[in-house]
């Protein structure tokens, strides 16, 4: 990588690593003056405000997934067809997993943490995946040796939040193998169904908090003088410098 790569990857960190610490601002003043509006307020809060929702990690409804007679859509495969993985060879499916998202007042129901992201068509890589792509933010594509949930790769452009445009309802699906695998969707390496508790086929990088985004930033930052980046902050680097090129291009 070129000396002014890197400045470029420093400055859209350091720019990055600002906005986190501005909208942190923001939001800590926003608690504090709806705990002061309320009676009795005292800024305590229980931080039980998350919602279990419905879903999981899933494709949406067209997506193409490879299997022993070549690639097929999402919803056409039943329990027993041979999918492709990475690790098992061509697998039979244990069960087939589907949930559904609406559109309510003009944005998508259900856990915000698992709302749809496209990714673009190569957006991971050359041609990968292959058309562009929609899945749940935590539904976790294989790059570089790791799993990594989609909804970390957001960057506005080449992987971006599915808005609630003109359809009411989003169907999704996943794939349940007897072992926790890597399948080919589209060209994309995506994870297959992941159960709690299971054990996963590689490791998966993710943010904890608005803080660690944050560390990561700065190591990314810091890396224009010494690189102490981890491979989180790697990978991330990587997909959004594939974004600007694909950017450019356009």
């Amino acid at each position: 990588m070129s000396r002014t790569q890197k400045i470029d990857r420093a400055r859209r960190n350091a720019l990055k690593a600002g906005s986190l610490i501005a909208g942190a601002i923001l939001a800590s003043g926003a608690v504090h003056n709806r705990a002061s509006a309320a009676p009795g307020g005292n800024g305590n809060g229980n931080g039980n405000g998350g919602s279990n929702g419905n879903g999981g990690n899933c494709f949406a409804r067209g997506t193409q997934i490879l299997t022993s007679e070549g690639y097929r859509p999402i919803e056409t495969l039943v329990v027993g067809d041979k999918v492709a993985t990475r690790f098992a060879g061509f697998a039979p499916i244990k069960q087939m997993v589907t949930h559904s998202l609406n559109r309510v007042s003009g944005k998508w129901s259900g856990n915000p943490h698992n709302l749809p992201v496209v990714v673009r068509r190569g957006a991971l890589g050359e041609n990968v995946p292959a058309a562009d792509l929609c899945l749940t933010a935590l539904h976790a594509v294989y790059i570089d040796g790791f799993l990594m949930n989609v909804g970390d790769l957001v960057n506005g452009a080449s992987i971006a939040f599915e808005v609630a445009g003109g359809e009411d309802t989003l169907d999704f699906f996943n794939i349940e193998l007897d072992r926790h695998d890597i399948l080919d969707v589209q060209g994309a390496l995506c994870e297959s169904l992941y159960r709690v508790g299971e054990e996963r086929c590689a490791p998966l990088l993710g943010f904890e908090s608005g803080r660690s985004q944050l560390r990561s930033r700065l190591r990314s930052v810091a890396s224009l003088v010494i690189d102490i980046r981890q491979p989180i902050d790697v990978v991330r680097d990587k997909v959004e410098e594939r974004g600007l090129e694909l950017a450019r291009a356009a």
